[in-house]
């Protein structure tokens, strides 16, 4: 094997200092440059031997090495991988990638290696901004995902995981749930007056104001077709009426040529001895609805519970006018 001769810090391909005067914090004389540090970033040979490192550093640069990376050069011996930043001689900023160590015959004098890291910084901003993209599409798909195109409210398959997640914290904490199953009356007769297009401008602008009634707890979402479904936590029958009533009432302000529109409710309400189980009370409210349905409709129903059947309490309507 051949031997090699010591090789010149100027054939690194790194810039090499050694800097001075560790006693004298921010005014660290600069003793040695190789070539790379002013071949690479700019500054003059002749003029950084004998200046203070500072001058190379950006201001916060120079706090840095202060205030972390001597001390630690001082207590373990080295100090790998710091990031800091040059201020060129044209007044631009570079970062560089710093290690440094005592040296090893000069126990007060420091030896640095400098690593251009332009590429690396800029290959990060670009994998943050690839992140940021992926995030953003990632969010965008899982929006769509989970919400009904029409109407901007929560589809059934989010409904129904989210339906299950509270009533499994509403018999934990053993607070009540009302689930309600909205349905437009008649709209197919609309669909066949208005067109298709007709009617889904009538689901886009109900689904709004719907979704305008629900408090931040509540799940409001398109069931399919003309079904919506809220699902409420702790409301007790006075509080589901109230809702249901207004629920009556800005369906009736949703604009519709020639009549106004009006919608069927069934109600199920969580009760003592119930498993709250989401199936459970939405079949039970489904039932209401179906009542409610044949009773005449524009109208809500509950489900009773001790008669196991729809209870004939019709909630009192507001005047549709």
């Amino acid at each position: 094997m051949r031997a090699l001769l010591s090789p010149d810090p100027d054939d690194f391909p790194c810039g090499c200092l050694v800097v001075s005067g560790i006693d004298e914090p921010g005014n660290r004389l600069i003793l040695y440059a190789n070539h790379y540090v002013s071949e690479q970033f700019g500054f003059a040979a002749e003029g950084l031997v004998g200046s203070p490192l500072s001058g190379m550093l950006s201001r916060a640069s120079t706090v840095i090495f202060d205030v972390y990376v001597l001390p630690t050069v001082l207590h373990e011996g080295r100090c790998s991988e710091v990031l800091l930043e040059l201020q060129t001689p044209t007044g631009s900023k570079c970062p560089v990638v710093v290690n440094a160590r005592r040296h090893s015959t000069d126990q007060t004098l420091i030896v640095l290696s400098l690593f251009d890291a332009t590429q690396r910084d800029t290959l990060y901003q670009e994998l943050v901004e690839t992140r940021r993209l992926l995030e953003e599409k990632a969010s965008i798909l899982q929006h769509l995902s989970s919400t009904d195109e029409l109407t901007g409210l929560l589809n059934r398959r989010e409904l129904n995981k989210r339906a299950a997640i509270m009533l499994a914290e509403a018999r934990r904490y053993e607070t009540s749930v009302a689930v309600l199953v909205v349905d437009i009356d008649h709209f197919k007769e609309l669909n066949d007056t208005l067109g298709h297009a007709g009617g889904d401008k009538i689901l886009a602008e109900l689904g709004k104001r719907f979704r305008e009634q629900g408090r931040a707890t509540d799940i409001v979402a398109r069931y399919g077709g003309e079904e919506f479904v809220f699902v409420v936590p702790k409301m007790d029958e006075f509080r589901v009426r109230q809702l249901a009533q207004r629920l009556h009432k800005v369906a009736s302000e949703v604009p519709v040529p020639g009549k106004v529109l009006t919608v069927s409710i069934g109600i199920g309400l969580t009760h003592s001895r119930d498993d709250f189980l989401y199936e459970t009370l939405f079949m039970r409210a489904d039932k209401a609805l179906y009542a409610a349905k044949a009773a005449g409709r524009d109208r809500s129903l509950f489900f009773d519970v001790d008669a196991q059947d729809v209870g004939e309490r019709v909630i009192d309507l507001l005047p549709s006018s």
